[in-house]
């Protein structure tokens, strides 16, 4: 039986999941976590991806990545082909390390990032491996509770919480402590157009572009996508912002969509259309 094709999106958020081959252990002290939080920070350098967030069980991890240039296969291969090689060759053994294919779920809208975050941060807590989200080591949970700079960006999930860093942060902790009642792990898709799409057997549906993608094909740079995404002002960006809303117009989006997903209000996407666009 065929493979299924991977739906693939430059700009594209997903969900990945891997597990250990017959369930086994990938993971059998800390010192091979640790060594796996390198190749994934050193590997986000040199292919131009964005790590969310990250929980590394003993026998299987979670991430949430957004690729930029490099497709997610290309990615993926990379990182686990290398941990691979380092498991085998630590452990004296032969074989796939990990099952089969990764699985990888679309994130189609940044809105649902934060309990997806909520999600996989809660995986030790639901094995019993610790009682609270903050007590479990290997998971970006620290990275968010404690403002530290590293290669994980909290900057998306915590905006959704509130502008204010500070209370972002407050906010982040009250909504860890709450049970997500979604099991992400389970889904093919998450996100309403994504859902909408699943539930429309047997018709065709023609997408449109993510508004991510649509960033991504004015030619902007990786940081400079960052900038936009969090609202910065620099003057440099406005022809980036500028084909990015005409595009995102033509693909039928609203100046409220189309200003939300970079940190700009409609009112402030309409006065730049008024005052640049042709």
């Amino acid at each position: 039986m065929a493979r299924a094709r991977r739906e693939e999106y430059k700009g594209g958020i997903y969900h990945v999941i891997a597990r250990g081959n017959n369930k086994e252990y990938i993971f059998k002290e800390d010192i091979d976590k640790g060594y796996f939080i390198k190749q994934l920070k050193e590997h986000g350098i040199s292919m131009g991806y964005t790590v969310y967030g990250y929980v590394l069980m003993d026998n299987h991890y979670h991430m949430i990545i957004q690729t930029m240039d490099k497709k997610l296969q290309e990615i993926m291969h990379k990182i686990n082909n290398k941990y691979s090689k380092y498991f085998n060759s630590k452990y004296k053994r032969v074989g796939h390390v990990f099952q089969g294919r990764y699985k990888s779920v679309l994130v189609q809208d940044e809105r649902y990032v934060l309990k997806l975050l909520r999600y996989i941060h809660q995986n030790p807590v639901r094995a019993g491996m610790c009682s609270s989200v903050s007590q479990y080591k290997w998971s970006s949970d620290i990275y968010y509770r404690k403002s530290i700079k590293s290669f994980v960006d909290t900057n998306v999930a915590l905006e959704i919480l509130d502008k204010d860093k500070q209370e972002a942060m407050t906010k982040y902790e009250e909504f860890m402590e709450e049970e997500e009642q979604e099991t992400y792990s389970k889904l093919n898709a998450i996100g309403e157009e994504a859902y909408q799409v699943m539930c429309r057997s047997r018709t065709r549906v023609i997408q449109r572009k993510r508004l991510d993608e649509i960033l991504m094909e004015t030619g902007i740079s990786l940081d400079d996508f960052k900038e936009v995404k969090v609202g910065s002002r620099k003057r440099t960006l406005t022809e980036y912002k500028l084909k990015y809303a005409i595009a995102a117009i033509e693909q039928k989006y609203t100046l409220s969509e189309i200003g939300q997903n970079i940190g700009i209000t409609a009112v402030a996407v309409k006065d730049m259309l008024d005052r640049y666009g042709k």
